[in-house]
């Protein structure tokens, strides 16, 4: 069973369950406590700002090509955009990520609010209106946010078993790929807790408990003193 505070009504509850999935992107490095230190999660948040432009005014439809720019110094971004099926624009790659600590995790760092960057908002709009005459004409904001990257320090996920425990198993620290690894990543997960191992995919890289013995890594861009350089 799982207990758990209730958010609103702040009493304790127990989730009975014979199978514990904890899947909490870069908060799931908490469950160090809830397993009494029989595993060990670094992890490093990348708190990154994003914005999304409204349909422009008079168009019925966007160009639905998605660009990748280079670095542009003159506002230290690196934009990504996206348009998307409604008419709106996605943009990320801003620039000015936060790096938050497992320490500051644990403690629910950006858990229950987690806002974006004023400055990197003006460096990201005012790149992408250089880039264009209708945004930079009839372009208006829909929404400003950002999010957390989970980051293990060797750019891997932690899926599998917590060592000592039945029934309890990680799934968490896909970096900004949880979104595409997900099929995959529910899948072997599901064939581990049903059946008992994972056929589809080779847990084995992934093991949770691969820091547990050697400590706590450092930031997220190290294994062992080797660079696995900049997450994406």
């Amino acid at each position: 069973a799982v207990t758990y505070q209730d958010g609103e009504e702040e009493e304790e509850k127990v989730l009975n369950a014979d199978d514990v999935i904890v899947s909490a992107g870069p908060w799931t490095c908490q469950a160090e406590k809830w397993f009494d230190g029989a595993i060990q999660l670094p992890m490093e948040g990348v708190k990154s700002t994003s914005i999304v432009w409204k349909p422009p005014t008079g168009e019925d439809t966007v160009d639905a090509t998605a660009l990748f720019c280079g670095e542009d110094n003159r506002f230290g971004t690196h934009l990504e955009v996206y348009p998307r099926p409604d008419g709106t624009v996605y943009i990320c790659g801003i620039g000015g990520s936060d790096y938050i600590t497992t320490s500051e995790l644990q403690d629910s760092a950006f858990l229950f609010d987690c806002p974006p960057k004023d400055d990197r908002v003006e460096a990201a709009a005012s790149a992408f209106q250089m880039m264009s005459d209708t945004y930079s004409t009839r372009g208006e904001l829909a929404k400003t946010q950002a999010c957390m990257r989970p980051c293990p320090p060797d750019a891997k996920p932690y899926m599998g078993r917590v060592p000592g425990y039945s029934g309890a198993y990680i799934n968490g620290g896909h970096n900004c790929w949880g979104i595409a690894w997900a099929p995959a990543s529910g899948k072997a997960i599901a064939e581990l807790v049903l059946e008992g191992e994972s056929r589809s995919v080779d847990l084995r890289p992934f093991n949770p408990a691969r820091y547990t013995s050697q400590g706590r890594g450092g930031r997220g861009r190290k294994k062992k003193g080797l660079s696995v350089g900049e997450q994406w």
